[in-house]
């Protein structure tokens, strides 16, 4: 087998195994990233749940599947994870170094909107519902003492006839 016929054949298995997942999954990548940046923007402190506890990421991922939520705030927001790994951002990074780089980054216009949008994403799902995927067993409520207004949801995003 020739030189061309073996890097081809590489590339299209690689191609492969990229499309079915078995080298990542660049989207969930971005989810896990976020979880990350979230988790030292609210971490864990012993009285409060941090963003991991309250599964802020997951939460963002959930809403932004409904139509009604706005695709540029999503977009807006992978474009700021895409931002932060060009600037040496990796989830196995110790704690100063994510700080540091969230320092920098929070330091130019784009870097301080865009970490505003994630702090409110997080904040809303330390105060939603659980049936949006934040709020685990309602620690938010319960770490500020929220009793929630009757009648809760019953399915995420009802629409209105």
């Amino acid at each position: 087998m020739n030189r061309r016929i073996f890097l081809g054949l590489g590339a299209s298995v690689s191609a492969g195994w990229a499309f079915f997942g078995l080298f990542g999954n660049k989207k969930e990548d971005r989810w896990r990233v976020l979880q990350s940046v979230q988790n030292c923007l609210f971490p864990k402190n012993g009285t409060f749940p941090d963003a991991e506890m309250v599964a802020s990421a997951r939460y963002l991922k959930m809403v932004s599947q409904d139509p009604s939520f706005d695709p540029e705030d999503l977009k807006f927001i992978f474009e700021g994870v895409n931002a932060l790994q060009k600037k040496g951002w990796k989830n196995m990074l110790s704690d100063r170094e994510k700080d540091a780089i969230l320092e920098a980054f929070a330091a130019t216009r784009f870097g301080e909107n865009w970490m505003s949008m994630v702090l409110n994403y997080t904040f809303e799902a330390l105060l939603s519902d659980p049936i949006y995927g934040g709020n685990v067993h309602e620690k938010g409520w319960r770490s500020l003492s929220h009793h929630p207004g009757l009648p809760r949801p019953k399915v995420p995003f009802a629409r209105l006839s």
